[in-house]
């Protein structure tokens, strides 16, 4: 996103307002993209910034090595930390506290960590090991996600001139060498092309980070812009018809890009070529003299691109707060995006263009200045983690905290689970025969340690199952004839996020005769609500959030209840073993669900129970369920059920 422009005439010199108009094509069908507006390609706009980026750097450092006979790498790399680093830390530090203000505890955390990986260059690094993959869910969330391709950027401007200069010196040394650049840069562009071919057959997608964030597999889209400006320095422009048809087939190429590409196309892969070589044809016909007044070249969108950089800053984050604090629909989306280029043209004005005009003489002077454009974001975290975050309001804990307590207090299970099925599987004593068990999806699984906790004598395990009953493997069958065969199982305790086909599901039925009829007692657990909004949302009250909230209306639940609840009734009735467990009860009366009782935060999320939650249903069950009480006593010496 470097706003320097060469033109690639016989000199090398000169600035290129169509280029300045290819970033605003750029910025906007990003803009466009994370504004939810119908541009489902969008995200394609950094490949192009990428491209430019390969073009206009290698220009810069060609017209340096034959001015000056060598390339000043020190001048460089202080010359783009003040270009980009002043208005980046300006932005961060502002996202910092909107973040402390409107965001959730865990949400500022993974901006805090972002944006100070942004400051070092490892934002792409940071975001792929705790965002997770692009148009994953929990990307939304992080108002800082648009800084990895900052970071990917700041890799290629520190180790691509090194690679550049070798290569000149090369040539420098040897005429016979004098392909040397051209064939390095194809080379690593090659490389780069091929593994990104490969991380997107790679199982497992274990590449995640060495895909779609990973200067590896991006390096090929700066090396088309390289390759081009090698290929054409020193050369005369095309003539005038030949750049029309680029242009032409240029801007065709963009448009089906932000059109045929989406979320779902494998992404970089050989879908890449399209933007990237339609940004390299722009670029070639942009060169001719007499196609400099262009579309792209038009004032508005000249300026658009002057101020190209700051407003991928900041339109970002401004996205993010609208649908933190409830603003998730498409026009208010819009208008956050709109309102972005405010401070995006005011740090343009004032912060962009003095720093990038300031070029201090004196060692000491650039010390002090890089050091505190660094550390005035980083001093903000301590003091906004210290200060804005907002405390617990009950006793619970969100999110996935109750899984890490249940690896932490449980022990590996011995019910044999098939390795990568999937499941889950843990046991709350070390060794001993298992006496009780909770299978089924992640609404069996939050059961657990409820039952663990509140009958500590006895060895109580838990299979979770991906999708049960609605998609039936081999291990799930392997897990009920394990469960079915195991004497010294008293009780079994089946749950699911019930709904019409899995409370009717013949998988269902099948595993209830087979279990039940293996005389141990089974207990189908009737679920509980789901809410449509997140426990954080009643856990904590952001200071410029809407009122933390912890009940709705329990209409919704109250119907699919009535839809699934009788299902389960008729799967057990006319089975001595199997009962009905009562899990829903307690959660929704007079016409509202809660998520808390007194002071008790009772849901991790938006249905699944945490440890304080979890240990209240089971209480209450061992209180009020007689059948569940005898099935759950501790068995004597070597009893069971044979």
């Amino acid at each position: 996103m470097n706003q320097q422009t060469p033109a690639t005439s016989r000199s090398g010199s000169g600035f290129r307002l169509d280029i300045q108009g290819l970033r605003a094509v750029a910025v906007l069908l990003v803009v466009a993209f994370h504004a939810d507006l119908p541009v489902p390609g969008g995200f394609v706009g950094v490949d192009v910034f990428f491209v430019i980026s390969g073009y206009v750097i290698t220009n810069m450092l060609l017209r340096e090595w034959h001015e000056f006979g060598r390339i000043r790498l020190a001048r460089f790399w202080r010359r783009r930390f003040f270009r980009l680093t002043p208005a980046l830390a300006l932005m961060i530090g502002v996202t910092f506290v909107l973040s402390a203000l409107i965001l959730f505890p865990s949400e500022q955390r993974v901006a805090f960590q972002t944006g100070i990986g942004a400051l070092f260059l490892a934002a792409n690094i940071v975001i792929a090991r705790n965002t997770g993959g692009y148009f994953d869910p929990p990307a939304d969330g992080n108002p800082l996600l648009n800084t990895w391709s900052l970071s990917v950027e700041e890799q290629f401007y520190l180790l691509f001139p090194l690679l550049l200069a070798a290569a000149l010196v090369a040539w420098r040394k040897s005429s016979r060498l004098r392909w040397a650049p051209l064939v390095l840069v194809m080379s690593v562009g090659a490389i780069s092309f091929g593994l990104t071919l490969w991380s997107n057959t790679a199982s497992g997608q274990a590449v995640t980070w060495l895909n779609f964030y990973s200067p590896f597999t991006r390096s090929w889209e700066f090396a088309a812009g390289s390759i081009l400006a090698l290929a054409t320095w020193g050369r005369d422009p095309i003539r005038a018809v030949g750049a029309k048809a680029l242009a032409l087939t240029g801007g065709l190429g963009l448009v089906a890009s932000a059109f045929l590409i989406n979320e779902t196309t494998p992404f970089p892969s050989t879908w890449t070529l399209l933007p990237v070589l339609s940004t390299s044809l722009l670029l070639a016909a942009g060169a001719a003299v007499d196609r400099r007044h262009t579309i792209l070249a038009n004032p508005a969108m000249v300026r658009i691109g002057d101020w190209s950089y700051s407003i991928y800053l900041w339109h970002w984050p401004f996205i993010v707060f609208a649908i933190a604090l409830g603003l998730w629909q498409p026009a208010w989306l819009v208008l956050a995006a709109t309102a972005s280029f405010i401070p995006a043209v005011v740090s343009y004005r004032f912060v962009e263009q003095p720093l990038r005009r300031w070029s201090p003489t004196l060692t000491r002077s650039r010390i002090v200045a890089a050091a505190s454009i660094l550390a005035v974001p980083v001093a903000l975290v301590p003091v906004l983690l210290a200060t804005a975050t907002p405390a617990p309001r009950f006793q619970g804990s969100i999110g996935t905290q109750y899984l890490q307590t249940i690896e932490t207090t449980s022990y590996p299970c011995e019910i044999p689970q098939i390795p990568g099925s999937g499941s889950r599987c843990y046991q709350s004593q070390p060794t001993g025969p298992i006496s009780a068990v909770v299978v089924g999806d992640s609404h069996a699984e939050h059961l657990y340690l409820g039952v663990k906790d509140q009958l500590p004598d006895l060895n109580v395990a838990y299979v979770y199952l991906p999708n049960w009953p609605y998609d039936t493997s081999e291990n799930s069958m392997r897990t009920f004839d394990a469960i079915a065969a195991t004497p010294s199982i008293q009780a079994v305790i089946i749950n699911s996020r019930w709904d019409e086909e899995g409370a009717s599901s013949p998988e269902v039925t099948q595993v209830l005769e087979q279990v039940a009829g293996s005389g141990t007692s089974v207990f189908v657990a009737d679920d509980g609500p789901t809410f449509s909004f997140h426990a954080e949302e009643c856990q904590y009250q952001r200071k410029l959030a809407p009122r933390p909230r912890c009940e709705e209306d329990s209409a919704a639940f109250i119907e699919r209840y009535a839809a699934y609840r009788p299902l389960l009734d008729d799967q057990v009735d006319g089975l001595e073993n199997a009962t009905i467990l009562e899990t829903s009860n307690g959660f929704c009366e007079g016409g509202r669900c809660q998520m808390t009782d007194g002071d008790l935060l009772l849901f991790a999320d938006h249905g699944h129970l945490n440890e304080v939650g979890s240990e209240l249903v089971i209480a209450r069950l061992l209180s009020g369920n007689l059948a569940f009480q005898a099935a759950t006593q501790a068995p004597a010496s070597g009893a069971n059920r044979r």
